[in-house]
């Protein structure tokens, strides 16, 4: 918690292709007008009778470029059984189109809503992981096509996202399956998640059973498991991370879960910064990203991912 203070005072601040729209522009007389931005829907991997939405994403690039550009690649939340990439995704638009970067938003196989935490055979982890890590090699391979640079890729989730990106930033597993390093990625942005450790979220102690058999439902209880997926034990010294950026509101336990991860990042000389967004809702600080005049979550944001690519 180091920085919180200061930081909380200073911010009162994607093969097959299925469609081609382009993405309305959103201008004032006061406003330089924003470059036209399309967008195209990838199926990044195909598996047996699984629906090929799942298993997609859409790529929000220029019309016209003169060099190639960074990309953020975004991961939706929604409890790791819900959600969609086409939520709340209009004001990142936006964001990446100020900032003049290329946007990926990622979908991923979703396990079972209701919950089926007696269902052995359910999606759960680490299919999550393994599809945005399939996801992330497609856009590395592919991206120049849309004006992006393979070299300047960034992470940005929300929710049960932030948790899949701050793995993916954490565990080479994923990346190293599909051939990528921790190297690949040029920073990690998390905006508000409580799963940094995975095992206290589905242990006994977790006496909320609605939450607890969320996680059970997406990652079992198995404590090797559970350890694995968990972005705070994959953190150790000697090793070289992207930078973090930890986003967080809500009430003091959730914050302070957040910040353990943070102090687990900088106890380890990992480059972090923390950002605490009361007063906004779980949903508000992720639609606050790129929206109108927000200066809390997206003036830092901007300058997180401006210092990750060089800029």
């Amino acid at each position: 918690m180091k920085n919180l203070i200061l930081l909380t005072l200073l911010l009162p601040y994607l093969l097959s292709c299925s469609k081609d729209n382009s993405v309305t522009e959103n201008t004032s007389e006061n406003e330089i007008a924003l470059e036209t931005y399309t967008t195209e829907t990838l199926t990044y991997k195909t598996v047996a009778n699984v629906n090929s939405n799942l298993l997609s994403a859409d790529i929000y690039y220029p019309v016209s470029y003169t060099s190639l550009r960074p990309v953020i690649i975004y991961v939706h939340g929604g409890g790791w059984c819900t959600g969609d990439k086409a939520n709340q995704i209009e004001n990142k638009i936006n964001f990446c189109r100020e900032e003049k970067y290329v946007l990926v938003s990622v979908n991923y196989r979703l396990s079972p809503y209701p919950y089926e935490t007696d269902n052995p055979n359910r999606v759960m982890f680490p299919t999550h992981n393994t599809d945005v890590a399939d996801a992330i090699k497609k856009v590395v391979d592919n991206i120049e096509s849309y004006g992006g640079d393979p070299n300047k890729i960034a992470l940005l989730g929300h929710s049960a996202g932030a948790h899949l990106v701050a793995l993916t930033g954490t565990n080479p597993y994923f990346l190293n399956n599909v051939g990528l390093s921790l190297s690949s990625i040029k920073g990690v942005a998390c905006i508000d998640t409580k799963g940094y450790d995975i095992t206290i979220r589905t242990g006994t102690d977790n006496t909320n059973e609605e939450n607890r058999n969320m996680y059970i439902n997406a990652f079992g209880t198995n404590p090797e498991q559970n350890i694995n997926a968990s972005p705070f034990y994959n953190v150790v010294q000697n090793t070289l991370y992207p930078n973090f950026f930890i986003a967080t509101r809500g009430s003091k336990e959730r914050i302070e879960n957040a910040s353990q991860f943070y102090d687990k990042l900088t106890e380890n000389n990992i480059n972090a910064t923390f950002i605490n967004a009361n007063p906004y809702s779980h949903s508000g600080i992720n639609n606050a990203i790129g929206e109108k005049g927000e200066t809390l979550v997206s003036n830092p944001l901007r300058i997180f991912f401006r210092n990750c690519f060089g800029l």
